[in-house]
Order: structure tokens, then sequence, then C-alpha cells
């Protein structure tokens, strides 16, 4: 089975094995899309998941690169239910297919857990909590570089990007960086403890996403304990979704 993950920046997407394991796996950005070559390992697929949070121009790009790689596809949405897990979100279908599939995939793998809290650190920050088999809520916060690029355009003598992560900052390039990882590292932070006080347990944090390494070491620091990373988890949940099906 093929499962692709369009993000807001890259397409992501990999090749399934029947057992659930990841045969091949592969990015692209979705401005290089129209330019892609589809790899020999699409033809020997039957059948494609796909999630697109990113518009209708790349839903068409990947329409016809599927199309072209004689695949059948479903385009993967959110529901009320899947795999036992329950998703309490006001209008269940409208949840971003990319958090549910992230979701999914955590609860899945840590399913003798009291809670988890999901974090996807893409060009969006997403921060979503688990409790007694159900997605009861989550954060969207703009992500690292997408806060460095607001100080940027917005300010005129900033620049984050050249910046380094300091403690106590002297200058206002590391000012400016550290600003932006500290209020990244707060929001995770910050649910990771309401979801303690509500659920009265440690959750476990699993993160994933392009920045996720990136945040590995200052969230180990804060935490104490080093946080879950786990790669593919969107394309891991968009395979469960799809085999649940089945």
């Amino acid at each position: 089975m093929l499962a692709i993950d369009s993000g807001n920046t890259r397409t992501k997407w990999a090749v399934f094995a029947d057992d659930g394991r990841i045969q091949e796996a592969g990015v692209c950005l979705n401005a290089e899309l129209a330019a892609f070559v589809i790899p020999p390992s699409w033809q020997l697929c039957k059948h494609a998941i796909v999630a697109n949070v990113a518009g209708e121009r790349v839903a068409a790009s990947m329409t016809a690169l599927l199309k072209k790689a004689g695949l059948s596809y479903v385009w993967a949405k959110a529901e009320a239910e899947t795999l036992g897990l329950k998703n309490k979100y006001e209008v269940p279908e409208s949840l971003g297919v990319d958090r549910w599939a992230a979701l999914l995939a955590a609860f899945k793998r840590y399913l003798n857990q009291p809670a988890c809290l999901v974090v996807n650190a893409g060009t969006a920050l997403t921060i979503d909590a688990i409790y007694q088999n159900a997605f009861i809520g989550g954060l969207i916060v703009p992500g690292f570089s997408m806060m460095q690029n607001a100080l940027l355009q917005n300010t005129s003598a900033v620049n984050p990007q050249s910046g380094q992560a300091k403690t106590f900052p002297l200058n206002t390039a590391d000012a400016s960086y550290s600003g932006v990882l500290s209020a990244i590292v707060g929001a995770i932070v910050m649910q990771a403890d309401k979801l303690e006080s509500h659920c009265q347990d440690v959750p476990t944090v699993v993160i994933t996403g392009g920045d996720a390494a990136m945040l590995m070491p200052i969230l180990t620091q804060v935490f104490g304990a080093k946080p879950v990373l786990a790669d593919n988890l969107v394309l891991e949940g968009l395979y469960l979704m799809e085999r649940a099906k089945s």
C-alpha cells in the first residue's frame, strides 16, 4: 500500500508491506511536485491513501501523479471513531486529517499508556492529547520557521535565522532565535502539564515532523525524560486507517 501525506510545505510518502513495515519512503517539496518522477516501488502498489492539507493545487498534482501511476486511491478524512480511538472534536470530520492520522498511530503504539501528547512539529505545530481512548483536544501553533518569518517580515532589525539558542541571549539574533524556540517549547510543556493534571498521571510525549529532531534536545532537558521521536507517524496512521476498512 502507498500512503501519501501532503503537508503545507512538503509531500511525504511511504510504501508499506502487508505487515505494516515501511519498505521505501521519500519526500518532495510541494513546489516541485510537477517534476516528481514516480518511483518504481509505486508501480508495485495496488492502492493509495492520501492526506492533503495543502489545498486544491497540491490535490490536483497528486491526482495527476496517481493516475499516471495507474493507482486507485482514496482521500483520507478524520472520523468520529477509528480503531477504538474516539474523536471528540466538535465536528469530527473537520479535524485535520494529518492530525487524526498521527493520533491514530500514537494511540496504536502506546495503547497501554494512560495518556499521550502527540506533537507534530512542521510548518504549523500541533499539540494533541489522548486520554481514555479519546482525542480530547489540542493546539495549533505557528511552527518554528513560520515564527521566524513573522519576525523577519514585521521587524527591521531582527534576523532570528542567524541566531543560536542561548539561556540569556546578549545579541538580537540570539534573542529572537531563542525566543521562538522558547515559545514553541513552552506551548508543548504547558499542554503536557495540563494533560498530567487532567489525568493525574505523566503522559507519554510523542514528537514527529520536520522540526522534531531539532526540538528533542531541549524537550529532553525540560521534561527530564526523553520524549519519543516517531518518524513517519502520519504515514503510519494513514496505513492504519486504510487497513481498518479492509
